[in-house]
This record gives C-alpha cells, sequence and structure tokens, in this order.
C-alpha cells in the first residue's frame, strides 16, 4: 500500500517568492521591534510610577524622621499616636534600629512578636543604599504592602502601604503606547507589502533572467523589470549579458572557421603555450613532423627534442622572455628557416604572439617545384616511354613481313615479343590514363565504405607468388575493422604498387611491412617499409615522378611501367592526404602517408 507523503513545511517556505519572503521578514522586524519597544515603555512607565509612589512614601518617612529628630527619638506611645494621626490611616508606620530591632510598628503593639527585620529587602537595601521599595507579603500581618525604607544613620523608617485595588491600578502601565502601535502597525502592513513588491518585481526578473540564462534561452522581450534603481540594475545586466551572448555567438563562429581552417589547411599548422605545449594541430603537420624526425610518434611535443628543430627551440629562448619582448617593435618576432627530410623540404615559419605563445607552420617547399617539373617533363617521358615499345612492334612486324624465309620458331618467337610490348604498352596507356584521371577527373570516381585490413590481405595473396620467388615475407598491422570511405581500385593500387616496387627492387630475402600507427581527427597514418637495400639519397626527392629511374633501362628490366609510385602519390593524395618518403635507418626504404578517413 502506498503511503501518501505530506508536504513539508520547510519546503513550502523554500518555495515562496522573494516578494513573500521580504514581506514576511519586514513584518517580522517590525513585531519584534514593536514588542521589545512596548515592554520597554511597559517597564520605563512601571519605574515611572514606582518612583511616583516612592516619592509619596519619602515625604512620610521624612516627616517622621523630622519628628522623631525633634524629640530625640522618643517612640513613646502618646507621641507616636499624634504622629500616626498626621498620616494616612492606611499608612503603615515602622522604626528600625540599626541592628534590625524594630522599635515601633503602627500594625503590631506588642513589639515582642516581631522579628528582626535585618533581613527584610527593602530595609537591607536602605542600609546599603539609603533607600529601598519592595512589594510582598508581610511576615506580621500576612498582608501584602508596597514597603519603602529610608535609613536616618541609627534608625531607618520603613513606610508602606497594603497592595490593594487602588495600589494597584495606579501601579498599572498606561495602555496608551500599546494602542497607537497596533493603530500604525495596519499603516505599516501596507508600506512593506508595497516596498517587497517593488523589491520583489525586480528580484523575480533577475531570477527569471537567470534560470533562462542557464538553459540559454533568454527571452528578452518578456522579461521585465520595475522602474526602480534595482529595476534600472536589472535591465543593465539584462543588456550587457544580451551584448556578451552577441559576442559569444561571434567568436563560436570565429573558432569554428578557425579549426576548419587547420584542418583543411594544406601545410601543417599548430599553436603552442608559452611552455611550448600543444593547443591545436592540424593532420598534415604531424604527417610533415614524422617526416622529418627519425622515428614516427603520435606526440607533438617530441619536435623539441629534435635536432632539426634546434633553431627553433634557439629563437623561442631568446624572444619568449618578456624584457627581451618589451624592447622589440610593436611586430611580432618571426622566425623561418628550411628542413631537409628524405624526398622533402620543408619551410619552417615561427610567429610568436604577444602574450607567449606561438605558431608554427610546415610548407612542403619541393611541391611547387615538383609540379612544374612534372608538367615539363610529362610530354618528353610520355614520348619517350611510347617509342620504344611501338619501335620494337615495328621491328618485329617488318622481320616478320619482309622475311619469307623465318621458320615457324623464330616467327613464333617474333609474335611473342610483339605480343609482350603490346601488353607493356597497353599498361603504360592504362597507368597514364588512371593518373590523368586522379588529377583531372578525380570527382568522377566512385567511393565506398572500405575496411583496410582484407584489402591489404587480398593484395598480399594476389602477390604470393612473386613474393615466395623472392623469398620475402609480407606484414600487415592494421587494426581491425579500420574503414575509410575512399575509391577501392586506387587503395589497392597503393597497397599493390608499394608491394610490387619492394618485390622488384628490395633484394631477396626482404620483409615487408604496412602499418596504419595512428588515427586521429578523422585523418589515419600510414607507415610503409622493407628491410632492402634503399635508394641513394640523390634520387629520393625523384621517386615519385613519372617514369623516373634510378639507373638507366632500370624499369624496362624489371617489366615495369615507372609510373607505380606517381600512381601511389596521386590516389594518396585523391584520398585527401600526403606522402613522403626516405631511406630507413635500419636499411631498406620507408614510406610515411596519410588518407582522411
Amino acid at each position: 500500500m502506498t503511503q501518501k507523503r505530506l508536504p513539508c513545511p520547510l519546503h513550502s517556505i523554500c518555495l515562496m517568492t522573494y516578494r513573500t519572503k521580504l514581506l514576511v521578514n519586514f513584518t517580522a522586524l517590525f513585531v519584534i521591534f514593536a514588542v521589545v519597544l512596548i515592554v520597554f515603555q511597559h517597564h520605563r512607565d512601571v519605574n515611572h510610577r514606582e518612583e511616583l509612589l516612592s516619592t509619596r512614601l519619602r515625604s512620610y518617612s521624612d516627616l517622621v524622621a523630622g519628628a522623631l529628630e525633634q524629640q530625640d527619638a522618643d517612640l513613646d506611645s502618646t507621641a507616636m499616636q499624634q504622629l500616626q494621626n498626621m498620616l494616612p490611616p492606611e499608612l503603615r508606620l515602622t522604626v528600625v534600629s540599626r541592628d534590625g530591632r524594630v522599635r515601633y510598628d503602627t500594625d503590631e503593639p506588642d513589639l515582642g512578636k516581631v522579628g528582626n527585620h535585618s533581613s527584610r529587602p527593602e530595609v537591607r537595601t536602605a542600609w546599603l543604599k539609603g533607600e529601598g521599595i519592595d512589594i510582598r507579603q508581610s511576615e506580621t500581618t500576612h498582608r501584602t504592602y508596597f514597603y519603602f525604607a529610608k535609613s536616618y544613620g541609627d534608625f531607618s523608617i520603613r513606610v508602606a502601604l497594603p497592595y490593594d485595588d487602588s495600589v494597584q491600578d495606579f501601579m498599572q502601565p498606561g495602555n496608551v503606547f500599546t494602542g497607537f502601535v497596533l493603530l500604525i502597525f495596519p499603516i505599516v502592513i501596507v508600506l512593506l507589502i508595497y516596498l517587497s513588491d517593488r523589491f520583489g518585481k525586480s528580484v523575480a526578473g533577475l531570477r527569471r533572467f537567470i534560470n533562462s540564462a542557464d538553459r540559454g534561452l533568454v527571452d528578452y522581450d518578456r522579461i521585465t523589470f520595475p522602474n526602480t534603481e534595482l529595476g534600472e540594475m536589472g535591465r543593465a545586466i539584462m543588456q550587457k549579458y544580451k551584448e556578451l551572448e552577441q559576442s559569444n555567438q561571434i567568436i563560436a563562429v570565429e573558432r569554428e572557421r578557425l579549426t576548419r581552417h587547420f584542418l583543411y589547411f594544406d601545410g601543417g599548422i599548430a599553436i603552442f603555450s608559452p611552455e611550448r605545449r600543444k593547443m591545436l594541430a592540424n593532420p598534415s603537420f604531424l604527417q610533415f613532423v614524422n617526416t622529418i624526425l627519425d622515428t614516427p610518434t603520435p606526440d607533438i611535443d617530441a619536435i623539441w627534442e629534435a635536432e632539426a628543430f634546434r633553431p627553433a627551440r634557439n629563437f623561442l629562448e631568446l624572444n619568449q622572455k618578456p624584457t627581451i619582448r618589451e624592447r622589440q617593435s610593436e611586430a611580432a618576432p618571426v622566425f623561418r628557416y628550411t628542413i631537409h627530410a628524405g624526398s622533402s623540404i620543408f619551410a619552417l615559419q615561427l610567429l610568436i604572439y604577444s602574450e607567449g605563445s606561438f605558431e608554427m607552420t610546415l610548407t612542403d617547399a619541393t611541391r611547387a617545384e615538383k609540379n612544374k617539373l612534372l608538367k615539363q617533363q610529362m610530354s618528353n617521358n610520355i614520348t619517350h616511354e611510347l617509342r620504344t615499345p611501338v619501335s620494337s612492334i615495328r621491328g618485329f612486324v617488318e622481320t616478320l613481313l619482309q622475311c619469307d624465309t623465318l621458320s615457324e620458331e623464330r616467327r613464333h618467337y617474333f609474335l611473342q615479343r610483339t605480343y609482350a610490348q603490346v601488353v607493356r604498352l597497353s599498361d603504360l596507356i592504362r597507368d597514364v590514363a588512371l593518373i590523368s584521371k586522379t588529377e583531372e577527373a578525380a570527382e568522377t570516381l566512385p567511393r565506398e565504405d572500405i575496411t583496410l585490413r582484407p584489402l591489404a590481405a587480398d593484395v598480399i595473396e594476389e602477390l604470393r607468388p612473386s613474393l615466395e620467388a623472392a623469398g620475402m615475407q609480407a606484414t600487415i598491422d592494421i587494426p581491425e575493422r579500420t574503414t575509410m570511405h575512399g575509391n577501392f581500385s586506387l587503395l589497392y593500387g597503393i597497397f599493390r604498387n608499394l608491394m610490387e616496387n619492394s618485390i622488384r627492387y628490395a633484394g631477396h630475402g626482404t620483409t615487408l611491412t604496412l602499418q596504419c600507427y595512428r588515427q586521429e581527427a578523422g585523418t589515419l597514418y600510414f607507415r610503409y617499409f622493407d628491410t632492402g637495400c634503399g635508394v641513394a639519397e640523390e634520387h629520393l626527392p625523384r621517386l615519385f615522378e613519372r617514369f623516373y629511374r634510378v639507373s638507366e633501362g632500370r624499369t624496362r628490366d624489371c617489366g615495369g611501367t615507372g609510373l607505380g609510385l606517381s600512381i601511389v602519390r596521386n590516389a594518396v593524395l585523391f584520398h585527401g592526404g600526403t606522402i613522403s618518403v626516405r631511406n630507413r635507418k635500419g636499411g631498406g626504404l620507408e614510406f610515411l602517408f596519410t588518407m582522411k578517413k
């Protein structure tokens, strides 16, 4: 059975509006102040009435004391009776000696029955302070009196009035002040309601603004404030927040633009903190860094330990110090130099910002020169490469046509040679067409989601006979389910041409390794290397050129078209990446390339 929960009073208080809280607090403060004031006034009125009554009794006491002094303190009954007749009949008179003995009492003629009065409060106070008052029940007559006692040296005189209705009425404080407070209470409540309403509207507007600001949905048209000083402050705060929100939106747009610029910038760019920690870097920067460093690394901060970046490190040490920056002009410190890394030449630029952070850019300085050189050599290379198979075919055909005496065996030999040259010519035309298509009509090539590890395994399986004939082993180090959106034929061609290049030139018994060593921001980072003999350093910058040969006749002797690595480069570029080559320290060639997922 479900038990019904009762509402919590504290919860109800917490849900009260600020206006209600303000009204309750103001009312409580006023009530407390009024009660304290009424109590104070009541106490003051009581003390005043006690003082009036004490003044009256003091005059009686002084009258009796004066009479006793004239009679040399003679307390015979005749003299005291005469003195008693001069006083009000209800007044009780008592004369007490210094030792507390009662020498005369109007209500008790037999003084032997009266005890010592030293312990009576009013008498004790009179001996100590000169006068004393008290309201209590008499131990002698068992009636309640208002006592007043005054000391006169060797004796004290105590006079008392019965604390009857008339005296009690006189002692009661007046109710005028209380009535006045009760009269103004409704007026004060009305004023408090008015003030709390004005304050409450301002605070309620601020609360609505804060709640909507936390949700990011501020309705500036519906949030209003009263025409008060607090309301003006609320409107000013809301206007400043609106301006700040607009500025944040502009900053967010600019930040998105900057991020996109970083990601799609052709060169490498990175922003570092004054402590030289990477804040932002695009994939090209990491790729260029790994091309420059001896060992690829996913940690960009490793550049500060590399020898190639020592000039940049020295420049930062000189220009990041505040004492030096203060002496410089308004222009930001800029430093440029080039780095040679295998087949690539990179231009590095360092720009230091005013607060100490800095920007570093890496640009492939060889790309423009390579493109220019390729355009100049394209026509000559194609003509040169076509001339050889065409000349061979022409010579073989002319021999067959002109020599009728050739045996069938020789005719068959010339036909085989002609067919081989035709196949070579066909492969050459196919490779040239593929390169041209990737450069000039890349948008027409289809794309699909491709899992890379099975694709690489298919390449190895297709090349298995050639690998076994060369005594080679191939290793794939690509994580399972690594996929990318690309062209199947071009991706297949990348892996196949790299491995075929190693099979032809790396040497017998070498090992081939294809590795995907990093995935970041939609980019895949690859490393392919063999353990063969490598090539001379002067040939590295030109290995991706069309028809380039390390030695004359090498490509023809091995049966290739001379376009394999050029196809690899164009296929990598088609997939939004970059590629570089260098001699591996342990021996062989090493290719580093990236592709967009």
